[in-house]
């Protein structure tokens, strides 16, 4: 079985989420870029951040992310900025920019959760696809 978000439906529900404009863009089947705007008091500008799904297990989502040269402290800048808006224990981060989501927690999903399992998870340039199981 597939389940679609279309990256606007995701962008809406992150947003509704963190309280702070995001955007997602296609790369390719396994990464997607996220542009988050961030404030330097001098200046605004959007970080972009490329997310790669490494693998799934059970209801725990491990990407690796990457930016262009230089741009690592800004985005451990972005990450301190929302992580106060995000759930408690939905995000670890490990070494070589690797971040563990664990998805459970997220309200709105459990539910689907204890009906389904991923299989996997790919983009198109429309939308992220998730490939299901009934769970058992």
């Amino acid at each position: 079985m597939k389940a679609t978000v279309s990256y606007q439906e995701l962008e809406r529900l992150v947003t509704e989420q963190t309280k702070q404009p995001i955007r997602f863009y296609f790369v390719d089947n396994k990464t997607i870029k996220v542009l988050y705007p961030i404030n330097l008091g001098f200046m605004k500008k959007d970080l972009g951040v490329n997310l790669r799904v490494l693998d799934i297990s059970g209801t725990d989502l491990r990407v690796r992310y990457f930016t262009g040269f230089g741009m690592d402290n800004l985005v451990g800048m972005a990450l301190n900025m929302v992580r106060s808006r995000i759930p408690e224990g939905l995000m670890e981060e490990h070494p070589d920019q690797v971040l563990l989501v664990h998805l459970e927690k997220l309200d709105r999903l459990k539910p689907f959760f204890e009906r389904f399992e991923m299989r996997d998870l790919r983009m198109t340039e429309e939308e992220v696809v998730v490939e299901l199981a009934v769970g058992s």
